[in-house]
């Protein structure tokens, strides 16, 4: 996801230079890191979508011939869950809490219906659907029935979910109508770590949509959120992903920095590095490789948002992420 005010017109400059363009950073990170960013993911399928040679679609890019035929579109802020990391600019439900912490809540958005019937639901190859919580905006829906009423059941469904949605018998059976659609569940733990992570959805809730989801396709897969907060639950939470059988890719906190990975006490660091038993280079990725003072402000930055949080949620950080509670102590 691009950062808010960016200008596409200096990315395209500045890709077409085989420059890296200052907004893609978060990419850039992961892929330093030796890790996959969604830039890749996409990049790796573009020729199979487009149906044309990478080098072409290089050569078309460079010569301004280009049309929109893949698109990511975010509808909506429409949500009914306050992550931890998160605020009421992507989520709604984040509004009367932040009212409640003397916060002035982001106004919410929705995409125009002029935008909406600009899309060219008849070529479109690819649709990435994100949020707020696509499933939970009735837009979605709507987009996914003109492409069906345009005879374009083909297109690659992309859709970003928290799992927690109970779908309709009429929104299943327009799901289930696109050959070739991929759920990627928004995951940052298992069991109570996920709910506390992403308050105040079930994760029984997740198991019981993962199911039906699998029912639907057999492309399902997992977006993968790590903070300060679940990092040191790392190893449990991919190990269940390769248990399920579920393709996953890193989403490491950027900003706010205070929900850093890195940002620790450094003894909680080495705990982990300890307990990692050095098996994993995620941890060279996640935790840095020299603390800084910079980490030690934001962790004690981030302690205060959460007490923030907890108290206007009526919920404590240490019912849910007991082994977190015990490690920074």
């Amino acid at each position: 996801m691009l950062p808010k005010n960016y200008d596409i017109e200096a990315i395209k400059q500045s890709m077409s230079a085989k420059e890296r363009s200052t907004f893609c950073n978060a990419c850039w990170k992961l892929e330093d890191a030796g890790l996959i960013s969604d830039r890749k993911l996409k990049n790796s399928a573009l020729d199979f979508y487009w149906d044309r040679d990478i080098n072409f679609i290089e050569q078309d890019a460079v010569a301004g011939n280009t049309k929109v035929i893949m698109a990511k579109i975010f509808t909506s802020n429409t949500c009914n869950s306050t992550c931890v990391t998160c605020n009421s600019g992507p989520s709604t439900a984040w509004a009367p809490l932040e009212r409640k912490m003397g916060i002035l809540p982001r106004p919410s958005s929705r995409m125009s219906e002029d935008k909406i019937s600009k899309l060219d639901f008849e070529n479109l190859v690819s649709l990435n659907f994100v949020g707020g919580e696509p499933l939970y905006e009735k837009q979605n829906f709507y987009i996914l029935d003109q492409l069906v009423q345009h005879g374009n059941t083909n297109c690659f469904i992309q859709i970003t979910t928290n799992g927690s949605i109970a779908l309709s018998p009429e929104n299943e059976s327009l799901l289930r109508k696109f050959k070739n659609i991929n759920f990627n569940i928004s995951i940052d733990g298992t069991g109570k770590v996920f709910e506390y992570m992403r308050y105040p959805l079930k994760w029984d809730d997740v198991l019981l949509q993962l199911k039906l989801f699998r029912g639907i396709t057999d492309k399902v897969s997992v977006s993968y959120t790590t903070s300060n907060l679940n990092v040191m639950y790392h190893h449990d939470t991919t190990d269940w992903f390769t248990k399920q059988g579920l393709q996953y890719h890193y989403n490491p906190v950027i900003s706010p920095s205070h929900f850093r990975p890195s940002a620790l006490p450094a003894h909680a660091k080495e705990k982990i590095l300890l307990s990692a038993n050095n098996q994993s280079k995620d941890f060279d990725f996640f935790l840095g490789q020299a603390h800084s003072d910079q980490d030690d402000i934001d962790f004690n930055t981030m302690m205060e948002v959460v007490a923030k949080q907890d108290y206007v949620k009526g919920i404590s950080f240490k019912d849910y992420l007991p082994e977190f509670a015990k490690l920074i102590s």
